[in-house]
């Protein structure tokens, strides 16, 4: 499911009647490293809760809690991983990488220059810009682009997607936001981000600089 599903977050219970919960955490950090995960978990003692977080959890839950607590821990997680919100300039436009949708003029931008688009085209960008890295089949785009009551058929996606790319991959770079998952549909694919420094190297960096 991971691999074939746009997936924010995910809760694990270590204590899964045929898997090891522990086990499985860390096989999903490592297929998904930018993932926040969250465990679960009747097991309050300490060094379990430490190794962990340490080993690959986010957060760490013990059970029995407030529904509402959990909550507001996985909205802390997906607002600190960026999945939250959209990412927007201070004009209210729809920022992905080097390409800008304003909402008000509703016109496109990449870096400086201005990309002519027919209505139609808009109304499909702004879905894909609206939903970041999430794979969204041709039913949804046409629901989310032009509306329960559009007439067109599922190839009017493919068509208006191939005449997007023309116009705006070109100034894009080698970069190519808006790719196609066989077999399920568009999605509008972020730049990578350049990692952080591990925390450790952090610490270890203060310290060179302070001796």
């Amino acid at each position: 499911m991971l691999q074939a599903e746009s997936v924010d977050i995910v809760l694990i219970e270590t204590s899964l009647p045929k898997h090891d919960g522990y086990r499985l955490g860390q096989q999903i950090r490592q297929l998904k490293p930018q993932l926040p995960l969250v465990v679960v978990s009747e097991r309050p003692d300490e060094d379990f809760v430490i190794r962990s977080l340490l080993a690959f959890a986010d957060d760490y839950v013990v059970k029995p809690f407030s529904p509402r607590q959990l909550l507001a821990r996985v909205h802390s997680l997906l607002r600190r991983s960026g999945l939250s919100s959209i990412n927007r300039s201070a004009d209210g436009s729809l920022v992905v990488g080097e390409l800008s949708l304003n909402l008000h003029q509703m016109h496109v931008s990449v870096g400086q220059a201005r990309i002519g688009l027919t209505p139609r085209e808009l109304s499909l960008l702004r879905a894909l810009m609206m939903n970041p890295d999430r794979v969204l089949t041709r039913s949804q785009l046409i629901r989310l682009a032009w509306g329960d009551d559009f007439e067109g058929c599922l190839k009017t996606v493919d068509v208006c997607i191939q005449r997007l790319r023309k116009k705006i991959q070109p100034r894009l770079g080698d970069h190519d936001y808006i790719q196609a998952v066989r077999g399920f549909g568009y999605k509008l694919q972020r730049p990578a981000r350049t990692s952080p420094m591990p925390y450790r190297a952090v610490i270890e960096a203060q310290v060179a600089l302070s001796v």
